[in-house]
């Protein structure tokens, strides 16, 4: 059973030690845990339960406030939800654990979800943060720097943005207007001579004394302004200050404030269409639900701006809406950068009070989580449903797309199924050197990178790519045998060499009927163009041509140029820790973490060669006796 972690995560959610109410119920069956389960045995205080099926898989996690309330209503059916009576037809026990109130509860469904991925219950797969602006006005010379995670460090932080690109015209926007250093600190305390930067007129170069302190915060409280949205009073400052200089005579300031002046009006000119009426700060959240199909929209505005939004994509999640969105909203803003001053949700949720003080502790002031009915508000929700039901129908017409591309495969090579799922293996070497293999899995022709996998060869000495293709195969699919875990098509980047070692490992296992191919990258002919993509299948001499241009080729190229580039990237992975390794950690008292200091303050083997004794000893962690030793082993090392 799970009882000593989950008692971990419950103290890591809350400080008082949280107390199973009951002991676990198990039967054989769903009925007949149905017909013996004795509900008088179920709290009434706040907490969460835990339902697994007759395998003791966990399958679902729930909390209510009142739990013995919320599970009479699933055994006796008075929930009529079709949801609800789908989970209770698989669960074949209930434990429990009792928290001191709502909000704890709340908490630790939340660590359950994650730790235990149930079935039934929503997750966010991607568990991506979102990119978002941070200035810290405490610096001596502050500057604008691109983050995915809030500190408690006193800075601002403004956004979330939705893509790199947004960001990206962000940074030149306030870089243009504002020129504040873009350069790191150890840059910035290092330089001699003003950057190209300072020559583009986009910083003041601060570096070597060109603006005092005083003036730069001054030009950094700008970039606050216009960052948080306060247009009007930024004008009215950069109007007070160009009568200020204009005062004093000091006109070649005035006229570059008034340039500011200019170009912060026209930016703003060409953002006001996109003005959203009452929008201040806040997210706001639509779904579109279809059979067993959720689609969840939401909109991130800020200062009264529509930013961009994001889509989360629900397959078979036999869970209600409510209880959905209850989940997502706490997942999303446990990892995201940034929390709005107010959350808009489509339908009524039970906990929107105890989300809000949650959320209002993680943004430090208040966060109502509100579900609105009429007005402008309710009209932003709206139109965040119209766009998740938009997404839903244009991810379902590229579903129906990908379906029709897997069946011509499956009719171009005479396949005894439709290849949901492809793996794809590849080899990367350099000389013999490390020898890497790669397999990447698309599912309904789109990539899921949560089966990637990397092999490092273990019994392959030198260069061979056949020995080291098998090895890979052999590792891979014993394991798949043991897990039930086959997919429905093979595909190996190389000629009839490297499926012919495919075809033999796959006899050795006992699974020669499963689907494999080869394909064999085109290559540039000497009298000029390119071969042909040419694929090879076992039993047949001559290799299968398609037209170049065809989706069948794209689909395999694709896959195959996706494995060759994971395979790389791990192969320069290995490189680089073995470069580190040798050059760095070879000298003695040097580790890990001083090697990764030395790498982090100086940027290079290089750069750490060219330092001086001195600044070498002055980095944390290092003395006179150790950097005379570095300095010692990377000059023996070059010569």
């Amino acid at each position: 059973m799970w009882y000593p972690e989950e008692m971990e995560i419950a103290q890591e959610v809350q400080h008082e030690r949280i107390n199973l109410s009951s002991d676990p119920t198990a039967r054989a069956s769903a009925v007949r845990f149905l017909e013996t389960f004795d509900i008088s045995r179920v709290p009434t205080a706040p907490g969460c339960y835990l339902m697994s099926d007759a395998r003791h898989k966990l399958i679902y996690v729930g909390k209510a406030k009142n739990l013995r309330a919320r599970l009479r209503n699933y055994i006796n059916e008075s929930d009529a939800r079709y949801s609800v009576k789908f989970i209770m037809s698989r669960v074949a026990q209930i434990d429990f654990l009792v928290t001191a109130n709502e909000k704890e509860a709340l908490l630790l469904e939340n660590s359950l979800i994650k730790k235990h991925h149930p079935r039934y219950n929503v997750r966010l797969k991607d568990d991506k943060t979102y990119l978002s602006v941070r200035i810290d006005p405490r610096e001596e010379f502050p500057r604008i720097t691109v983050v995915r995670r809030h500190g408690k460090d006193g800075a601002k932080y403004f956004g979330p943005y939705h893509s790199a690109g947004a960001v990206r015209q962000t940074l030149r926007q306030m870089q243009r207007l504002f020129p504040l250093r873009t350069c790191s600190d150890h840059v910035l305390h290092n330089r001699t001579r003003p950057c190209l930067y300072y020559q583009m007129k986009q910083c003041v170069a601060p570096c070597v004394g060109h603006v005092d302190a005083p003036a730069y915060h001054e030009l950094a409280e700008q970039v606050v302004l216009a960052l948080e949205g306060r247009n009007a009073k930024l004008e009215k400052l950069l109007i007070a200050k160009i009568k200020v200089a204009a005062d004093k005579m000091a006109y070649e300031q005035a006229a570059t404030l008034r340039d500011r002046l200019y170009d912060l009006r026209r930016t703003l000119e060409r953002q006001r269409i996109v003005d959203v009426p009452g929008a201040e700060d806040r997210d706001v959240f639509g779904y579109y639900a279809k059979g067993s199909y959720t689609e969840i929209q939401v909109l991130f505005y800020r200062a009264g701006k529509m930013l961009g939004g994001k889509v989360f994509s629900f397959e078979r999640r036999e869970m209600p809406v409510d209880e959905l969105l209850s989940s997502l909203l706490l997942q999303y803003y446990s990892e995201t950068a940034g929390v709005p001053a107010e959350v808009l949700v489509p339908v009524g949720l039970e906990e929107a009070e105890t989300l809000g003080e949650i959320l209002s502790e993680q943004r430090g002031t208040r966060v109502t989580v509100h579900h609105p009915v009429r007005g402008e508000k309710r009209a932003l929700v709206d139109l965040a449903m119209r766009n998740a039901e938009r997404s839903f129908e244009e991810k379902q017409l590229g579903e129906k797309a990908n379906q029709d591309l897997l069946r011509q495969v499956q009719e171009s090579f005479h396949l005894p199924k439709l290849p949901v799922r492809i793996e794809c293996f590849d080899i990367s070497t350099i000389q013999g050197n490390r020898t890497v293999g790669s397999m990447v899995t698309f599912e309904n022709a789109l990539p899921n990178k949560d089966r990637y996998r990397r092999f490092s060869i273990k019994t392959v000495e030198g260069q061979d790519d056949f020995a080291s293709m098998r090895e890979m195969l052999m590792r891979r699919y014993t394991k798949a045998i043991a897990e039930d875990d086959l997919p429905d098509l093979v595909l190996i980047d190389g000629g009839k060499g490297q499926l012919n070692v495919a075809t033999a490992v796959f006899q050795d296992l006992g699974i020669e009927d499963l689907p494999h191919l080869s394909i064999a990258k085109a290559r540039v002919q000497e009298a000029g163009g390119h071969s042909p993509e040419r694929f090879f299948m076992p039993g047949r001499m001559n290799a299968i041509l398609l037209p170049q241009s065809g989706p069948l080729v794209q689909l395999f190229a694709r896959i195959r140029d996706e494995a060759h580039r994971f395979a790389i990237t791990y192969h320069r992975k290995q490189r680089g820790k073995a470069t580190l390794r040798t050059s760095l950690t070879a000298i003695p008292g040097v580790g890990p973490a001083r090697a990764r200091t030395l790498l982090n303050t100086l940027g290079s083997v290089a750069r750490i060669r060219e330092a001086s004794v001195e600044e070498i000893a002055a980095l944390p962690g290092f003395n006179q006796k150790l950097a005379e030793a570095v300095r010692a082993g990377l000059h023996d090392a070059s010569g």
